[in-house]
């Protein structure tokens, strides 16, 4: 149970912080994509030793493909949400220890 609140905490807070991503780049998404690609790219990141490369491969492809954006635009916007998502686990997590 609770890996299930955790893993949708962090589809939720992902969404958010790749649509305000989204809003500061060139690359244009609804609410609803971002909402679509984060849930496959964390399921993909479930996977075992590969999963995290794996999911951010399927982060910045999804991306590319669902905006018709430019690669290095997609990949910026995955790399600000994951350093973003990664500060706030940081922050939450250190405020329970």
């Amino acid at each position: 149970m609770g890996f299930l609140v955790f893993f949708t905490l962090d589809v939720i807070v992902t969404s958010l912080c790749m649509y305000v991503a989204t809003k500061l780049s060139f690359v244009e998404a609804e609410l609803k994509q971002l909402f679509g690609i984060v849930v496959i790219t964390s399921v993909v990141a479930l996977i075992p030793t590969v999963g995290w490369l794996a999911s951010f491969a399927v982060f910045v492809f999804l991306l590319m493909r669902l905006t018709d954006s430019d690669i290095m635009d997609c990949f910026w916007v995955v790399a600000f949400t994951k350093l973003i998502t990664l500060g706030l686990a940081v922050v939450v997590g250190s405020s329970f220890v």
